[in-house]
């Protein structure tokens, strides 16, 4: 079968490897969509930890083809939505669930034609639900897990700074969870256009006007209850903080690059009384969010879909900020 190796940088090539075969508990599933994630995109600009080669893409939905012994035969057949990393089991980390955060931590990459996961990390789709636009279930359910961190009272004001699909998904999600009034800041029109169209109240061009006095224009002075920052950038992280209220939430959606320091005001902290949250990979909320996502209208954030093939080409095209997620489709015709 087929699989696209990452050589560093932006390289791949399109390699022939050995068919997997489902072992004990496990299940073989053909990829049908996979999405770039910006982490991925970050990885090949040498901005987050991950070393070549490797097969990247961690969201992705397939057809279960083959199960191993003890799986059940009535899977084969069935489309689903697949977790792509599985920990050891039996460190503190997973002990407490947080599975990302395992050492051992096994990753499976769905720019491939076909993956062998335990069964344990294959879901059914729901009814209504296609497997192009399941392939956002892993970062709906890192942007959900990050909202659970905290709660957030009825009627609060959210600000999303970040067009891109983590804000987008975390906006929608916020409104579910209580928003009274959502206000999200992109300086991409299309981003904007797709954002009041999910139910965005305020659509703000940064480029264009100031961020900073628009909200505290819609908060009489006071600052969003909650603000979320979706693109991973230091400065975007500081200016966060200063649109936030008193007692007021900051929530770390984007990933910054490892290393990156934040400029300070510990005073303006503890005098605020800010919280800052951050929340890395999808926690326990897979299953909730591929419950929530025929709800959420979220098939039109889907604007790019490359063959295996061409996935330079689609993580190019995902790089220069073009539409909102590019997807790379594994199957052959």
């Amino acid at each position: 079968m087929r699989v696209a190796t990452w050589r560093g940088e932006s390289r791949f090539t399109l390699d022939e490897v050995d068919e997997p075969v489902a072992g004990p508990g496990q299940v073989l599933v053909a990829v049908h969509t996979a999405g770039i994630c910006g982490t991925d995109v970050h990885a090949t600009q040498g901005l987050f930890p991950w070393t070549p080669p490797l097969v990247l893409g961690h969201e992705y939905t397939g057809v279960v083809r083959e199960v191993g012994r003890g799986v059940s035969r009535s899977l084969v057949g069935r489309a689903v939505a697949c977790e792509p990393s599985y920990g050891c089991g039996a460190c503190a980390e997973c002990l407490a669930r947080r599975v990302s955060q395992c050492p051992r931590c096994v990753r499976i990459g769905g720019f491939a034609e076909r993956v062998v996961l335990p069964a344990r990390c294959v879901h059914p789709l729901p009814r209504g639900l296609d497997p192009v636009t399941a392939a956002l279930t892993e970062p709906a359910a890192c942007a959900l897990a990050g909202l659970e961190t905290f709660r957030m009272s009825r009627g609060a004001t959210v600000l999303v700074i970040g067009g891109g699909v983590m804000g987008l998904l975390t906006a929608v999600l916020a409104r579910r969870r209580g928003a009274r009034r959502l206000i999200l800041s992109d300086p991409i029109e299309e981003r904007r256009r797709v954002a009041r169209r999910l139910g965005a109240h305020v659509v703000v061009d940064p480029s264009g006007e100031s961020l900073r006095d628009r909200v505290m224009a819609l908060t009489r002075g006071r600052g969003a209850d909650v603000v979320c920052e979706a693109v991973g950038k230091p400065g975007l992280v500081a200016a966060a903080m200063a649109l936030t209220k008193p007692t007021g939430v900051v929530q770390l959606v984007g990933v910054n690059p490892k290393g990156s320091q934040l400029p300070l005001d510990l005073w303006d902290v503890h005098f605020r009384e800010i919280r800052i949250g951050g929340a890395f990979g999808r926690g326990t909320a897979f299953r909730r969010a591929l419950a929530l996502l025929p709800k959420l209208g979220v098939k039109r954030l889907i604007t790019a879909r490359f063959p295996l093939e061409r996935i330079g080409e689609a993580f190019a095209h995902a790089a220069a900020g073009r539409g909102i997620k590019t997807v790379i489709t594994p199957g052959r015709p």
